[in-house]
């Protein structure tokens, strides 16, 4: 949190239903700034009602607000959250593959 991140909360009273974290980056090649998303959450009685997605909006509006241009995240393979990022215009920039040996 030090290095300037921050939660953004969904709940209903005092019940927690889900969380963003976000924060910023750098790219190291071109040092242009950007926008970052580092962990999404719903849940499970929560989930299958938009709830991520209302989250992720908020994430997008608040780096937008903070003048970012480009948001960036990292994902796994066959995470379900890959289609809800498509859906909101996330595209694969890098792959990182790996091998048991």
């Amino acid at each position: 949190m030090d290095k300037g991140c921050k939660y953004l909360v969904a709940k209903d009273g005092d019940a927690f239903q889900g969380w963003v974290l976000i924060g910023g980056g750098k790219d190291s090649l071109t040092d242009q700034t950007y926008g970052f998303v580092y962990e999404l959450y719903v849940l499970e009685p929560f989930r299958k009602n938009g709830l991520g997605r209302k989250l992720m909006e908020e994430a997008m509006n608040h780096l937008k607000s903070e003048g970012h241009k480009e948001v960036r995240l990292s994902v796994f393979a066959g995470n379900q959250a890959i289609q809800l990022y498509e859906e909101m215009g996330f595209a694969p920039r890098t792959l990182v593959m790996s091998s048991r040996i």
